[in-house]
């Protein structure tokens, strides 16, 4: 199968069009998603392994690669959630030079899914990470087709790219005017009002449920931001 994939990335805003499946230098897969664990989970892909699978039945040969960062909670969190931002930063980056015509999917949980907003939409979580603008290289923004948060502590309420019933911001949320205006059509953030972690609720057994609960309107996001020719 051969994907088109529309993008927009300049910095005059103007739209650009990447073509994927071009002749590339190495074995460079026509897909590649990147994946990032929740708290305490150990170093894999944790819940994030349930949309990922999806992806690949759906995208046969797709890649994918685990976002490699401590995941520890509290009193480390914030520690934990630096150096998951760096590594978001660093494996992308190091991917999209490597293979410039792969189109990059992002799909984080929990905490895997705040490092992958702050690489995106910018800090913070360590004052040297404080930044309104993305984090990632231009190359990875460039390639980046779609980005799949679930269980997101930094969820803000009333954003356009939110999916499930959350009324109510994260522990971490973001300040209620938030804009992620590069990437906003191409987040899907995903967050129900029981979860006592991306929303205000009490019930853990929610933040659990994601993938399976909205795994397939996830992939038929992806799907949308992947034209087949």
């Amino acid at each position: 199968m051969r994907i088109r994939f529309l993008c927009a990335w300049h910095a005059d805003g103007v739209a650009a069009q990447r073509r994927g499946g071009a002749q590339q230098a190495g074995n460079c897969p026509q897909i590649q998603i990147f994946g990032a664990r929740e708290t305490t989970t150990p170093q894999g892909f944790g819940s994030a392994i349930t949309l990922i699978e999806l992806v690949q039945k759906r995208f046969p040969g797709t890649v994918a690669e685990e976002i490699v960062y401590p995941a520890l909670g509290d009193d480390l969190y914030s520690r934990s959630a630096g150096e998951g931002i760096l590594a978001v930063i660093k494996q992308t980056s190091a991917f999209a030079a490597r293979c410039p015509q792969s189109i990059i999917i992002m799909h984080g949980y929990s905490q895997g899914a705040q490092i992958m907003d702050d690489a995106f939409c910018g800090g913070p979580d360590l004052p040297q990470l404080e930044s309104a603008v993305p984090l990632i290289s231009r190359a990875t923004a460039n390639n980046t087709a779609a980005i799949i948060l679930m269980g997101n502590p930094r969820f803000v309420p009333g954003l356009p790219f939110n999916v499930g019933n959350a009324t109510a911001g994260g522990f971490a949320a973001r300040p209620a005017d938030f804009k992620c205006p590069l990437f906003e059509n191409r987040i899907q953030s995903y967050c129900d009002s029981p979860d006592p972690f991306c929303s205000n609720g009490n019930d853990p057994e929610t933040h659990q449920q994601y993938g399976f609960k909205f795994g397939k309107d996830a992939l038929d996001f992806i799907v949308s931001k992947l034209v087949a020719n």
